[in-house]
């Protein structure tokens, strides 16, 4: 997992320079941090299902990943989807707090209208395990499906609110539910949709992060949810690969160094490595930085 210090980009001095450099560096290895979070489906018990899927890469998951199994709130990661994307706009503006807060009756007023919206996900995306049964809260799939649901959609425009309102889950869910388990505690996660039955008998939770999007189900309680996950977490996960970076020649006057780049020029470099923002909470767009951080910053082409 990578940690990010912020600095005040409105004092930009030649020390910050060198800083932001190598915090761009950081920035630019989100993509393969997600090498840093490792499971081993060997260690997860049959209650628990699991997969880790790795953006552009493999996907590590347990023997009965492929199982059928009851949605819980996770549904509303389909629900959702389809209304941004053909629902009314007053009917989309709600899809954010629906998972945000996971609630229950947004979800079935949603459904009510648009009662087509889950069959047709599950078409559109090849859900091959998931299936509607009539309703939101009846629907079960995986965590192969939920997983490359959230592969499928992670930079498309019209699925950001599914993201913002994982990544911005409330403490507490609108039924008065605790959403602090199971895979939200992982490193590297910038995001959760967490669900469970009225019954507490079974719980599932599914995340994202730079590099990767993770999902486990479980019958059984919310700690026994979180065991299973962390106890699948292999603790010595390779490191993120050495990226060196050019140094900054404080005292050259060379028109590589001299010239100025604006932060939202530098922000517009990376853009595509960093479809979460990070970016935002590091550079200001009015911050002058050295132009030659343009150069030393691989970026979009």
């Amino acid at each position: 997992m990578i940690f990010f210090q912020c600095c005040n980009v409105l004092h930009v001095n030649k020390i910050f320079s060198r800083s932001l450099a190598l915090s761009g560096v950081a920035l630019l290895s989100l993509g393969a941090a997600a090498q840093a979070l490792t499971i081993d489906p060997a260690f997860v018990p049959e209650r628990t299902q699991m997969t880790l899927n790795i953006t552009g890469g493999p996907t590590i998951a347990t023997a009965n990943a492929a199982e059928s199994r009851p949605a819980l709130s996770l549904s509303k990661l389909y629900l959702g989807y389809w209304v941004l994307a053909h629902g009314a706009p007053e009917d989309a503006a709600k899809v954010e707090n629906m998972i945000r807060y996971s609630e229950d009756g947004t979800a079935s007023a949603l459904e009510a209208r648009y009662p087509q919206a889950i069959p047709e996900v599950i078409a559109q995306f090849g859900l091959s395990n998931t299936h509607h049964n009539g309703f939101w809260g009846n629907t079960t799939t995986s965590t192969n499906d939920v997983t490359a649901f959230l592969e499928a959609t992670r930079h498309d425009p019209v699925a950001q609110p599914l993201f913002e309102g994982m990544r911005t889950a409330a403490p507490v869910a609108a039924d008065g539910y605790a959403q602090d388990y199971g895979t939200a505690l992982l490193p590297g996660v910038l995001g959760t949709k967490f669900g469970w039955a009225d019954d507490r008998s079974s719980h599932a939770t599914a995340s994202f992060g730079p590099g990767f999007s993770i999902a486990a189900n479980t019958y059984g309680s919310r700690d026994q949810h979180t065991e299973d996950i962390k106890g699948a977490v292999i603790p010595e996960a390779p490191a993120l690969p050495e990226v060196t970076v050019p140094p900054v020649n404080e005292t050259s006057t060379t028109a590589e160094t001299s010239e100025m780049a604006t932060g939202a020029e530098i922000k517009d470099h990376v853009a595509c490595v960093d479809p979460f923002g990070v970016r935002d909470a590091l550079i200001s767009d009015d911050a002058a930085l050295p132009g030659g951080l343009l150069r030393a910053l691989p970026g979009c082409a």
